[in-house]
């Protein structure tokens, strides 16, 4: 009912529902959600996820099943790499269609996702054959050459068989041909694996780096894994140091530990802020509070500091009325 609550609230009316599918799970909502727009079911919608880790049992279960890091490291693509490292996050987009958004970051052109089905190693083994059958569907169905993309954002836990297989099957749609190096990376290696929201995780990666047209470093690169060919004869590049980020497609992966496989493929729009829409002719109220007088102290001068930033100053003020 917890999607529910969210409609009921907002007095939304259209499709409303919670997916889980393990670590896919924002991805297969976004999914979900794109078909929804697409076939007429709703305008607009919602997709939003939070992982938070509330006792120690499920964490004290993956570490007896070595799924976790040790030390506490997502050494993703590394020859090092031993298990993911369990994070928290909540993140909330919502997609429309181009034509009528207001504000638009970035373009979702397409999502597909399949499940893995019976596999002889175990429902936890990841399938190469099938992570490939899903990318490989997806600039199918959307005519976008995989040759066009500049940039995937890879599942990439950091497990010594979850990145080799997702790699293999990364290398073999996007590296045929290709004459230069494709760049990879992870945001599991900066902040964790926030595993059911991972998805939304990454898409705001990409959002964030075009933005500010710098995508960040992954961590705990230093010797490429001995398992993962592409990086060895050049096919691949781990982005190990923060660089210029002007690319046009970007591929985003997902993956659940049960077998259900997503892959988003998103065009990035124009970094050109829209022009001031709200010009206000009186002053406004801006309400703001924090545990701590410092706290309180900080939000004012930087609020203080973009009192010529006219979103910023509408959307605090939208804040008070509200």
């Amino acid at each position: 009912m917890i999607s529910n609550r969210l409609s009921y609230f907002f007095n939304l009316n259209g499709p409303s529902s919670v997916v889980d599918t393990a670590c896919s799970s924002s991805f297969f909502a976004l999914q979900q959600a794109l078909l929804s727009i697409r076939t007429g079911l709703c305008n607009s919608a919602i997709v939003a996820s939070a992982t938070t880790h509330h006792d120690a049992i499920s964490s004290h279960c993956f570490h007896k099943l070595k799924m976790t890091s040790p030390d506490g490291k997502s050494k993703c693509f590394d020859a090092s790499a031993d298990g993911y490292v369990r994070a928290e996050a909540a993140v909330a987009i919502y997609i429309c269609k181009k034509q009528v958004a207001k504000r638009s970051y970035c373009t979702v052109v397409h999502a597909v996702t399949n499940c893995d089905g019976y596999k002889e190693e175990g429902i936890t083994f990841p399938s190469e054959i099938y992570q490939e059958r899903a990318i490989r569907q997806v600039y199918k169905e959307a005519g976008v050459n995989p040759l066009d993309v500049g940039y995937i954002e890879a599942h990439g836990t950091g497990t010594k068989v979850g990145d080799p297989q997702e790699m293999k099957a990364v290398t073999n749609v996007f590296c045929d041909g290709r004459e230069t190096p494709l760049l990879i990376g992870s945001i599991k290696s900066n902040m964790g694996h926030p595993e059911g929201t991972s998805g939304l995780c990454a898409i705001a990666k990409i959002i964030l780096s075009n933005a500010t047209g710098v995508i960040p470093a992954n961590l705990h690169y230093n010797n490429p894994s001995p398992d993962i060919p592409g990086l060895h004869d050049g096919r691949l590049k781990v982005v190990d140091k923060n660089q210029s980020f002007i690319v046009n497609y970007v591929g985003i992966n997902s993956m659940g530990f049960g077998g259900s496989n997503v892959h988003v493929l998103v065009k990035l729009d124009s970094k050109q802020q829209p022009e001031p829409y709200w010009s206000p002719t009186v002053p406004v109220i801006i309400i703001c509070s924090g545990r701590t007088q410092e706290a309180v102290k900080i939000f004012l001068e930087k609020t203080l500091s973009r009192r010529q930033n006219h979103s910023f100053v509408r959307l605090t003020h939208e804040i008070y009325r509200s």
